[in-house]
């Protein structure tokens, strides 16, 4: 047997066996661990609390952090391995551990989760009717009498009409104002402003703190808002616009005047959550094995068990191997010559932080000026390292102006152009300049184009969660991508665009 032809038999039985151990190990999770192929089938929240502190020398540190309030179709559940335990203070259940002296670190975290039950929500009680008003010293409540006569002299709206006309007379004033009125504040001034002006009018206000159940987010600092005690029941509204609203998937941690989290024997200390959405056939998973190995570590070998940001992240990348697939399909079938082999694939991730649109906008106007500094650069004789690093800076320059100018015109979708990847576009200005010098202006203008039809392509699939779940609950379907990819690097036939080429050759 040829050795060509050996070569060739043991890449299709490698094809074969990607092909089959990727589909047997996808039909053993759907039937025996609860996987499912639909993006909505049962799963719970997985969120990992971050408490970062500077230990002061020789001392104990304390930590406790606010239980989640109960919410509508979830229940809370610490997590088994975690180093928390639940304690009970003043009628609440807060997450507690304590550090022996000395502590030679300055993170600690917890995890918990968010499992569907049935919707049990505790009744919001009123505020008791003998608390008493905080201190105000005179200064601030002079300050804030002028505020109330400015906004409602006469004193005759209704809190629903008061609370959104204080949040948007807040929302003006510059934030050193806003500090003189709560000056004690140690979160969001505008809330705690508008608590003090709301307490004025015998209006009972408290704030409230939650995170977003979001996956696009690595890490989240909890957002404020205003919650207001007026005709028998509660009313939350957003502080920045004064609309009283609630939004969705929104965790509730903190609704009372104890505070979110308390750390004690530190210098300072921050707290930040991330979120990702586990399928319940992944604890079903973990389970199994946790059976089958004695040993916790290899227990949690597998993607689920990572921390929530780092979930977060490989989801994200989980449809990169489709979009190169798509990149073989364009340039080795097709014949669509784009600029650089996977250029398209990096310019849709750098679409991927803004939408579609203003990406392109920005995309296209950052890259012919670019391409204008570079074609002026070029008759300076100018070293490569040195003119790449001039296109950086100017491409830089270039996002600063386009988020200024958009930020004027109100337009927030294209502020966003400052996340474009700097490296990337420089790099495609580069490498356009260079094809240019080369190949002619009309070739590299047919690869940018088709770079940028690619890149357009390759977004609608970066961008589908129902793939991106897919792929990475079942991310063994990667061996069926890779062997797809070497029976296209077997092939030799004519491209679609030869075909077109050549077909006035073959008519009579």
């Amino acid at each position: 047997m040829p050795e060509s032809q050996f070569h060739r038999r043991s890449l299709y039985i490698l094809v074969a066996f990607l092909v089959v151990a990727a589909l047997a190990v996808a039909a053993v999770k759907i039937h025996f661990f609860g996987f499912s192929l639909s993006n909505r089938a049962e799963f719970f929240y997985q969120v990992d609390c971050a408490v970062s502190f500077d230990p002061e020398p020789e001392k104990p540190v304390r930590i406790s952090i606010a239980l989640p309030e109960p919410a509508d179709g979830w229940a809370f559940a610490l997590d088994p391995d975690s180093p928390f335990r639940i304690e009970e203070r003043g009628g609440r259940r807060r997450m507690e551990q304590e550090l022996s002296a000395p502590v030679q670190r300055n993170r600690v975290s917890c995890r918990f989760r968010l499992v569907p039950a049935p919707a049990r929500r505790a009744p919001l009680l009123p505020p008791p009717a003998q608390e008493a008003s905080k201190p105000v010293s005179d200064a601030s409540r002079a300050a804030a009498e002028a505020i109330l006569d400015r906004v409602d002299a006469g004193g005759k709206m209704t809190p629903r009409e008061l609370v959104p006309a204080l949040l948007q007379e807040l929302g003006t004033m510059p934030r050193g104002e806003k500090r003189a009125l709560a000056p004690n504040s140690g979160g969001d001034e505008t809330v705690e402003a508008a608590i003090m002006l709301l307490e004025m009018r015998g209006i009972p206000a408290r704030v409230v703190r939650g995170i977003l159940l979001d996956q696009k987010r690595f890490l989240q600092q909890p957002d404020n808002y205003l919650d207001v005690w007026y005709g028998d029941a509660w009313h939350i509204y957003r502080p920045n616009t004064g609309v009283e609203e609630l939004p969705t998937e929104f965790l509730i941690l903190q609704r009372n005047d104890r505070s979110l989290y308390e750390v004690s024997g530190v210098k300072r200390s921050s707290i930040g959550y991330s979120v990702t959405r586990v399928p319940a056939g992944a604890e079903r998973l973990n389970q199994i094995r946790a059976q089958i190995i004695d040993e916790r570590d290899l227990s949690d070998f597998s993607l689920f068990s990572l921390p929530a940001s780092e979930q977060n992240a490989f989801k994200r990348l989980a449809l990169l191997p489709l979009a190169i697939l798509l990149i073989v399909l364009i340039r080795n079938i097709v014949g669509i010559p784009t600029m650089g082999t996977f250029m398209p694939v990096l310019i849709a991730m750098a679409f991927l932080e803004m939408q579609l649109l203003p990406g392109l906008v920005n995309f296209v106007l950052i890259l012919t000026v670019g391409l204008m500094i570079r074609a002026w650069l070029s008759k300076l004789n100018l070293l490569m390292v040195p003119r790449i690093s001039a296109v950086v800076v100017v491409v830089i320059l270039l996002m600063q102006l386009i988020s200024v100018a958009a930020n004027f015109l109100k337009l927030p979708a294209f502020v966003d152009a400052t996340f474009f990847p700097i490296i990337i576009i420089a790099w495609t200005i580069e490498r356009a300049s260079t094809t240019w010098e080369e190949d002619g202006a009309t070739n590299t203008l047919k690869q940018l184009v088709a770079s940028t039809c690619a890149a357009a392509i390759c977004y609608f699939i970066l961008s589908s969660a129902y793939l991106q779940y897919v792929l990475y609950t079942f991310a063994e379907l990667n061996l069926i991508i890779l062997g797809v990819i070497l029976l296209l690097g077997t092939y030799t036939g004519y491209r679609f665009t030869e075909l077109m080429r050549f077909q006035p050759l073959v008519k009579k």
